[in-house]
């Protein structure tokens, strides 16, 4: 555990002296506090327009922190020698695959955790601006909660990352497998409810074939929570109904990509 929060320091660290996050950290920001201009464009329904802008700053943020820094900092490029520098010293393949991971994570949290801190005092400064026809409901603790699901999802396609650069070199393939494994979980609910609502009969085959591919593709939509800041349901109630079944289901997932990324490092070449 020691070596593990040691490289995981180092990995934050390290993070932190990127002028590229820094830069991501500074633009997310920039517009999160520009949409307070934009906000006499709308009439009712204006609490649910300003979560769900500030909700979505936070996700293309999370998103391009991944592919654009997190990918650069595991992925296995021939002139990269971070990695052959690392694995070198009295370190296993597991620990470098948890530190790094934990190390991305934190500094994932602080990033998003400033964010999700703005856009919060943002909303809390707006709202008595406004009558209770224009912004009539939001609930802190509901804000958390839908905070706390995006970062899940964050964290599992961080760990789909660090999945799929253990399996292949580059940054470029490793970034574009990535970006093509968040457009399927994405995809794959809006096509199994398409073919719900259809009158023509499918196939049991395609409709267990969409079924299994949830267990590599989850679906994504569940921890989607920005709908609930806005809503009159009791915390407690909705803890009970969409929240723990979803949390429990994704850490289990991330859980078992990291096991698959720890098992290809131990028996991977890395000459």
């Amino acid at each position: 555990m020691n070596r593990i929060f040691a490289l995981s320091r180092i990995t934050f660290l390290n993070g932190l002296r990127r002028n590229a996050v820094w830069g991501l950290c500074l633009f997310a920001l920039l517009f999160e506090v520009c949409g307070i201009f934009f906000m006499d464009f709308f009439g009712r329904g204006l609490g649910r327009i300003i979560c769900d802008f500030q909700f979505s700053i936070m996700w293309t943020a999370g998103m391009l922190f991944i592919l654009f820094y997190a990918v650069q900092a595991i992925a296995w490029d021939d002139d990269h020698k971070a990695i052959d520098s690392i694995l070198a010293r009295p370190i296993s393949r597991v620990e470098y695959v948890l530190g790094t991971v934990l190390g991305l994570t934190i500094l994932l949290l602080c990033f998003e955790g400033l964010l999700g801190g703005i856009a919060l005092i943002q909303i809390m400064w707006v709202k008595p601006m406004f009558t209770e026809s224009y912004f009539p409901i939001f609930s802190t603790s509901h804000f958390l909660i839908a905070w706390l699901g995006l970062q899940l999802i964050l964290l599992a396609l961080l760990s789909v990352t660090m999945l799929i650069s253990s399996a292949i070199r580059g940054a470029f393939p490793v970034m574009l497998m990535t970006l093509a494994y968040a457009l399927i979980c994405s995809g794959l609910p809006v096509v199994r409810e398409s073919l719900k609502q259809k009158e023509v009969p499918t196939t049991q085959s395609l409709e267990s074939m969409l079924q299994g591919l949830s267990l590599f593709f989850p679906d994504f939509s569940m921890l989607d929570l920005k709908d609930a800041v806005v809503s009159q349901e009791n915390i407690s109630e909705m803890i009970g109904m969409s929240v723990c079944l979803p949390f429990g289901l994704i850490g289990v997932y991330v859980v078992i990509v990291l096991a698959l990324s720890c098992f290809i490092y131990q028996h991977r070449d890395i000459v």
